[in-house]
Order: C-alpha cells, then structure tokens, then sequence
C-alpha cells in the first residue's frame, strides 16, 4: 500500500516539474537564464527519482522464468527522455556549447507530435490486443507460456517497443524540444541491444524451432 501511494505522489511531483518546465518553456514569460536552468534541473531529477523508485520497488529480481532484461521498457524510454531534457536544458541555460541544425526545426510541431502518438497508441492497442486473446501478460518480466506470431505481431516482432520509441518522438516534437526527439534513437538503440536480444535468446531457448521459424519470417521492427 505504501509503496504505491508513495509511487503517485513521485508520478504527480515529476508530472508537476514537467508540467512547470513546458508552461514557461512554451509561453511567452521572461525570466532570467538561471531560473530556467534551475526548472529543467527540477524536472529532470523529479523523473529521475521516480524512475529509480520504480525499479528498485517494482523490478523483480533474480526472475529464471523471464527475459534478463535490465529494467521495464517504458522505464528505458523514460530514462532517454528525460536524459534529453537534461542535454537539452543543460546547453541551452548553462553550457550553451552548440546549436541544433535549422532543418530540424522542422520537427517543433504539434500536429507531427500527435500523429506519432497516435500511431504509439495504435500499435499498443493491437498489440495488447494479441496478448488478451492469449491470455499472455505482456510484461517482458514475466514467464512466456504462449508464441504469438498472429495479429500484428505477424508484421513485426516488437511493436509494443517501436510504439515506445515513436511516443518518445512525438512528445519531443509536441513540446519543441529537439533533444528528446533525438534521443529516441537512443532509446531504439537502447531497446534492441538490453530488452530485444535478450528476449530473441530466451524465446528461442523456450520455443525452439518454432521461434526461429518466426524469426525468419517476421522483421524485428518494420
């Protein structure tokens, strides 16, 4: 009880810290360089404690039964983007090392924000779809009792993960900030390299020939 009470109080304090950030970021009040710097900070480490608090609580350990996976995957996609505010935050308002290319402006639109979110909506509504008709949980942490190869995961391996990383991009360009849209491509990265492969080896190991027959018919992403 304690635990998950204590979870929404640190959910509604980085929500907050956010929420304060991107008021003032996207609005017109001036206010001095460090005050700004000081409000990214805040956000950032409001996420930051949230995230830890999530995985040492939640996170379990020593799991035979499951991916070895090094923490939940929305928790991978947080730490990234929150990371690009960090960046973000600490060049604009204290080192102020480098500008991003013009072109990328580009990307500071609401509209193409929403339309990536939608699409992470989509492909987790399908997928989780596929999981209900198994009656699978689709939490990596927990044991794999059925294949689903059927629905969309008949078009890619991995759309719950392709639906986190196109989130992550759409909320960078939602909010105008570049640097959260960049590093989705960490977290693709970060993705493939710490949760996929380790899933491809613990799937092939309980699925056999079945899974490597589906490996070789489906694409990892698209």
């Amino acid at each position: 009880m304690f635990a998950r009470y204590s979870s929404y109080v640190l959910l509604f304090n980085f929500i907050y810290h956010y929420y304060d950030f991107f008021l003032w970021y996207l609005g017109d009040q001036q206010i001095q360089i460090e005050h700004a710097y000081y409000k990214g900070i805040y956000a950032f480490t409001s996420a930051l404690v949230f995230i830890v608090y999530i995985h040492v609580l939640f996170f379990p350990k020593n799991n035979l039964n499951a991916p070895n996976i090094p923490s939940f995957p929305p928790l991978i996609m947080l730490f990234s983007l929150n990371f690009g505010l960090l960046i973000g935050v600490y060049n604009l308002y204290f080192i102020q090392l480098y500008k991003l290319p013009a072109f990328l402006n580009h990307l500071r639109s609401i509209e193409i924000g929403l339309i990536f979110i939608l699409l992470s909506f989509i492909l987790i509504y399908f997928s989780a779809k596929s999981f209900n008709n198994y009656q699978e949980d689709p939490n990596p942490t927990t044991k794999s009792n059925v294949l689903i190869t059927s629905g969309i995961f008949k078009y890619s391996r991995n759309p719950m993960y392709l639906a986190l990383t196109l989130f992550q991009f759409g909320v960078g360009a939602s909010l105008s900030f570049i640097h959260v849209c960049l590093m989705s491509f960490v977290t693709i990265v970060l993705l493939h390299y710490f949760v996929v492969k380790k899933e491809e080896q613990y799937l092939t190991n309980r699925f056999g020939n079945s899974y490597t027959t589906y490996l070789d018919n489906t694409s990892r992403w698209l």
